[in-house]
């Protein structure tokens, strides 16, 4: 269990090789049952977020592949659905972030938004949720707040977007703001 990736700056520059796995003791790995909040740690002077459990909801495949390559890039943990209903099913306490697209067939995300607060009654057991929209109307954002969302990502999303949202909810725990 673990990630790997490159970095470069660019031709000619050379480049960066990053890994992280997962080390332990044999039989003792699993032995703590608490939930852990997840670390930030600094890799190649960069913010990562190394095993940070995600679930992404979009029922687009493309905008799923790329929000998973920027989060696996991140050293996130990173489960895919592609509906309301499948998140709902997935989605447990060891999920600490969802990010889901709130304009889906079926469900919406508002919807999901308030589901996952009633299944996750203890507020410390409820992974964060953040939005990924590619609206920045005032109504999506309201209608963010109003059904618990912890954040929102605008689409397209990048790798400084994700990397700055992610950071300050887990880092500081902040109140509601659009990147």
């Amino acid at each position: 269990e673990g990630h790997i990736w490159i970095e470069s700056e660019g031709l000619g520059k050379g480049c960066t090789a990053i890994f992280i796995v997962k080390l332990g003791i044999p039989g003792r790995l699993n032995e703590s049952k608490l939930p852990i909040m997840p670390r930030m740690s600094t890799i190649h002077g960069q913010i990562a977020f190394p095993g940070l459990k995600v679930l992404v909801m979009d029922e687009n495949g493309v905008s799923r592949m790329v929000t998973k390559g920027l989060l696996v890039h991140l050293g996130c943990d990173v489960t895919m659905v592609s509906s309301s209903d499948e998140c709902l099913r997935v989605v447990s306490h060891e999920h600490k972030v969802v990010l889901m697209d709130v304009c889906v067939p079926g469900i919406d995300g508002y919807e999901t938004a308030m589901r996952i607060h009633e299944k996750f009654t203890k507020h410390h057991e409820r992974p964060l949720i953040v939005a990924l929209t590619g609206n920045t109307d005032k109504v999506i954002n309201e209608n963010c707040m109003k059904v618990g969302m912890d954040g929102i990502v605008l689409k397209p999303v990048s790798l400084d977007k994700m990397r700055s949202v992610l950071s300050d909810l887990l880092e500081h725990q902040v109140p509601f703001e659009a990147i």
